[in-house]
């Protein structure tokens, strides 16, 4: 039994820690663009060797996915994934089971199936929910209308063979998969933050997690984006959140908020200057001015960088232990009074471009085993 997560609080004992590209993989590139990247690429090394020293301090073994060295952007440009950082986008451990879907960088899949096994995720095992407009192009005269589609995806039995082998080999699920950055298991409950645009159903992902949902019972909660950067439950009855993300009332009764105010990106000279040309989605201090460099961003790496607009890292932190969190913030006041108020003192851990990639200190990791086991926290 090598999966071992229950909760978010739990001392931690074995974890995944996301790994990055080396400077050397943008040899060739325009150095206008190419030198930004380089910095970028060693400095996330670096940070990510201190963040490794800290996790083993604190008695954690730690797992990374590894690359290729010998690789280089130049050698086929438009087909790199982004490295294996963030590991958590598309991976999740419930209780004692593992899955990982095949969407990100294949080094995450290989390195957790040789922790230990993780339960199999066919992500052809029901097709896409493709919007209206989506499925008008390609259904044929043998598929069956839009509504029965949405209501019957998940059984095969339903479709024409030859429908649904079509549906399945080219309309993939992506969009169900349930991620450990949208889902949190809080002992018996499982919470998972879903957006407005967000079309999967509770039974198409009962679907495919029957045996790591069994031992939960499932609330839907809102949010925009991942739920790891909207709140986050650093231990019974104290969570860290922004504003207006849910009825805590409801969902944790009696559990004691922080609410922390967005990131005053209006402050910050830089990003607003950089915010015409990218949208707000990424920034580099110091590059505001870096054509090149914004242009090399933009054409080749979105599926690089996120949308950092919306980020407010000082809720995307790692719980060490029920005295002990990780954060990246060491000065924020707000979050250290309320830290000091539960018994729990703040870890700093240097995560210097995390405005680049738009991922914090529990983004880049996956937890894989914390002691403990299955509790009702909620009476």
């Amino acid at each position: 039994m090598k999966y071992n997560i229950w909760n978010k609080w739990d001392p931690l004992k074995v974890c995944m820690l996301g790994n990055n590209y080396a400077p050397e993989f943008f040899d060739g590139c325009d150095p206008k663009a190419s030198d930004p990247l380089k910095r970028i690429c060693e400095e996330t090394l670096e940070d990510l060797d201190g963040y490794k020293t800290i996790l083993q301090q604190f008695g954690v073994e730690v797992i990374q996915p590894q690359l290729d060295p010998t690789e280089r952007f130049l050698d086929n440009p438009h087909r790199y994934p982004r490295g294996p950082l963030q590991p958590r986008d598309t991976a999740i451990i419930l209780g004692n089971h593992a899955y990982c879907s095949y969407d990100d960088h294949p080094s995450i899949r290989t390195t957790l199936n040789d922790y230990a096994p993780i339960e199999h995720f066919d992500s052809a095992k029901f097709p896409s929910l493709l919007t209206h407009e989506e499925y008008t192009m390609i259904a044929g005269s043998d598929y069956p209308n839009y509504e029965d589609f949405l209501k019957h995806r998940c059984n095969k039995n339903f479709f024409l063979p030859m429908v649904w082998k079509e549906l399945t080999n080219n309309y993939r699920m992506s969009k169900d998969f349930l991620s450990s950055a949208c889902a949190f298991p809080i002992g018996t409950k499982l919470h998972i933050g879903r957006g407005e645009d967000e079309t999967w159903t509770l039974e198409s992902i009962n679907d495919s997690y029957s045996l790591g949902l069994k031992n939960y019972e499932v609330n839907v909660l809102p949010s925009d984006g991942h739920a790891d950067g909207n709140f986050h439950p650093i231990k019974p009855g104290a969570i860290l959140s922004l504003f207006d993300v849910q009825n805590y009332d409801k969902t944790y009764p009696g559990w004691d908020v922080c609410y922390l105010p967005d990131q005053s990106w209006n402050k910050v000279e830089g990003f607003m200057k950089l915010k015409t040309k990218n949208s707000g989605k990424w920034w580099l201090a110091g590059e505001e001015d870096n054509a090149e460099f914004t242009h090399f961003v933009e054409t080749w790496l979105q599926d690089w960088v996120g949308y950092v607009e919306e980020t407010v890292f000082d809720v995307n932190v790692l719980v060490l232990d029920e005295h002990h969190v990780c954060v990246a913030n060491p000065n924020n006041a707000q979050v250290n009074t309320f830290l000091k108020k539960h018994n729990m003192e703040p870890v700093h851990v240097p995560w210097r471009h995390r405005y680049f990639w738009d991922g914090g200190l529990h983004c880049i990791t996956q937890e894989l085993y914390r002691e403990g086991t299955q509790k009702d926290y909620f009476g």
